[in-house]
């Protein structure tokens, strides 16, 4: 039987929990959870980590280097690395809102990459 240390964020508490996984990875208790929502929340946390991909990206004809962007969804923890490097190469030239889509179904996913500022002309 192993032991997996999970903080849990479901709510301002940040409640640090031990959940008790027996050798086919299944849970078979969590302990020192606090509130309704952390049971539910470890649970995901340990069998399907997700997060909101963010980063920034190159821009074109503005003095402005950078655009910061973010998924619209959060997507798998383990595919973060893989969707910076997909979007590596990508360049963004103004005019560009805050809320725009920028790449569509990051590594199919089903979620967007949005702007989240705006991006003007010179």
């Amino acid at each position: 039987m192993n032991k997996e240390k999970i903080i849990c964020v479901g709510c301002p508490m940040g409640c640090e929990t031990t959940l008790h996984v027996d050798t086919r990875g299944r849970v078979t208790k969590i302990e020192a959870y606090r509130c309704k929502e952390g049971r539910q929340f470890v649970m995901e946390e340990y069998q399907n980590p997700v997060r909101v991909f963010t980063t920034t990206l190159l821009t074109e004809n503005t003095p402005r280097p950078l655009l910061p962007v973010r998924s619209n969804r959060p997507i798998l923890k383990t595919k973060m690395k893989e969707a910076a490097k997909a979007l590596t190469h990508l360049r963004v030239k103004p005019p560009i809102k805050g809320g725009q889509v920028i790449f569509k179904n990051l590594l199919n996913t089903g979620a967007d990459v949005i702007a989240t500022d705006d991006l003007l002309d010179k």
